[in-house]
């Protein structure tokens, strides 16, 4: 049996009758449009540009864009980074590896090559750094010297421009009068001594914390008197007109080779003495011309009894009179080297005499040494040229006295001998 349509079914049946309705009514149109558009094509072609027509344009030489800077900087990498680094280990101021890595390496030398050339220390090679390290007035490398720290205490035997430093404040405030050299010797300690003792310092003749705030202080107080020795205290003189009597005594005598150490001083005799102060005071000395490199000394006389050098000066007359001499000229020859008994400074155990071993000692590395520095250890030059008239014998400039510093450094400053010094104190 079979179904009746549905309404459905019959409403798509309809529409389908609808289109083809449509098509059968509007392809005849379109056929007809078709032909159209295919005839007028063929009949007009498509326009092609003709270039002959379009003006050209002509650059003006004088409005050429510039290149962009080259501008290397941290990250950077390359060949250009590879001759910058070349250039910069050339001229000392770069020591890394060549890589072409623009680094902290890099840039840390282009800071220092800037910062040497008077440029702006940023580390960044532009046109203005690049043109500067290429050209041939760059300069090589020139290390900053780092400063030496403020020392917080000077004391004798010191040396440098913090000692030059204090010797100049302590001369300009009226202390000191020797030389600006540098070196704290005796003069300076004792220049550092009168200052402490006029500014209510421990006097110790070392300039620590204290000293030095008080020396370099602003309102530093100048010397309040000139420094003049206490007749009291002034060395003992032993000349011609000042001699001693025949049972003089020095005290307080020690052998030198006891208290001297061989590695800085050939004592000559065994039984070589001398004043404890001065036995000390050659220590010191000789270990300074140690640490100048002068050695090689030797102590050829110290202290002499009033028997003794009545032996010595006889043994010369003898020797005069053996040449041919009358006993009055040998007499008057021995006297010009050989002090009468009672008369020499050896009497005083301060007195020494000091050579060079298988050698005249005049001329040699030691006596010039001990000419320019004894003084600054408490002893002098006892029989200066120039001075024989004053004396009364000739020229030995191995012949050194102990007289303490505070007496030697005053006596060098004026070029006196000890007998014009002695005057001058108790005048």
């Amino acid at each position: 049996m079979r179904k009746k349509p549905t309404v459905f079914t019959l409403v798509l049946w309809v529409a389908l009758a609808g289109c083809c309705v449509g098509v059968l009514l509007l392809l005849p149109k379109t056929i007809d449009a078709y032909n159209a558009y295919t005839i007028e094509r063929d009949a007009t072609p498509t326009p092609t540009a003709v270039i002959a027509s379009v003006l050209q344009v002509t650059v003006d030489p004088a409005n050429t864009p510039s290149p962009t800077p080259m501008v290397l900087s941290a990250g950077s990498s390359g060949d250009a980074v590879s001759k910058l680094q070349t250039r910069l280990q050339a001229l000392g101021f770069y020591s890394g590896a060549l890589d072409g890595q623009y680094g902290q390496g890099t840039a840390a030398a282009v800071k220092l090559f800037q910062s040497q050339h008077g440029l702006t220390a940023d580390g960044l090679a532009g046109t203005e750094t690049l043109n500067a390290l290429y050209s041939d007035a760059a300069e090589t490398y020139i290390p900053t010297p780092t400063p030496s720290p403020t020392p917080s205490m000077l004391s004798k035997g010191d040396k440098g421009d913090a000692v030059r430093a204090l010797q100049q404040r302590l001369k300009d405030l009226g202390y000191y009068s020797g030389n600006v050299d540098g070196d704290f010797g005796g003069g300076t300690q004792e220049a550092v001594r009168l200052f402490q003792s006029q500014n209510g310092l421990d006097v110790d003749g070392v300039s620590g914390g204290a000293t030095l705030a008080a020396v370099f202080a602003s309102d530093a107080p100048t010397v309040s008197v000139t420094p003049t020795p206490d007749p009291a205290s002034l060395p003992i003189l032993v000349n011609k007109d000042h001699p001693i009597t025949a049972d003089y005594q020095p005290q307080d005598l020690v052998n030198l080779r006891n208290v001297l150490p061989s590695s800085l001083v050939y004592v000559k005799g065994s039984d070589i003495q001398g004043n404890r102060d001065a036995a000390a005071a050659l220590q010191t000395m000789f270990e300074a011309a140690k640490a100048d490199g002068i050695t090689g000394w030797q102590i050829s006389a110290g202290y002499r009894s009033y028997a003794y050098q009545q032996q010595l000066f006889q043994k010369q007359v003898d020797d005069y009179m053996a040449q041919g001499k009358s006993k009055a000229d040998a007499v008057a020859a021995t006297k010009l080297t050989v002090a009468d008994p009672g008369t020499s400074e050896h009497h005083t155990g301060l007195a020494f005499d000091i050579t060079v071993a298988n050698t005249i000692f005049k001329g040699t590395k030691q006596q010039i040494w001990l000419s320019k520095h004894c003084w600054d250890y408490g002893f002098i030059i006892r029989y200066q040229e120039g001075k024989e008239k004053i004396t009364g014998f000739v020229a030995e400039c191995w012949h050194i006295r102990y007289v303490g510093v505070q007496h030697s450094t005053v006596m060098r400053d004026h070029d006196w001998c000890l007998e014009e010094y002695i005057e001058e104190m108790t005048k």
